[in-house]
């Protein structure tokens, strides 16, 4: 499974990604996303960290 990420819908490096967020945050994101995954058929999912905006993760 290929993980692609967006910073406000803008698609972006996973490093530069981390830079913008905060490794801590998008590893947390990242994971919660994959938890969802396992239960759901869902393949983007959406998060808000105020100051920088939205972090979309999405699989392929």
């Amino acid at each position: 499974m290929k993980i692609i990420y967006k910073t406000n819908a803008v698609y972006t490096s996973e490093s530069m990604t981390k830079w913008y967020f905060g490794a801590e945050f998008v590893k947390a994101m990242t994971d919660s996303a994959k938890q969802i995954n396992k239960k759901s058929d869902e393949i983007v999912f959406r998060f808000w960290k105020d100051g920088t905006g939205y972090l979309t993760v999405e699989f392929h």
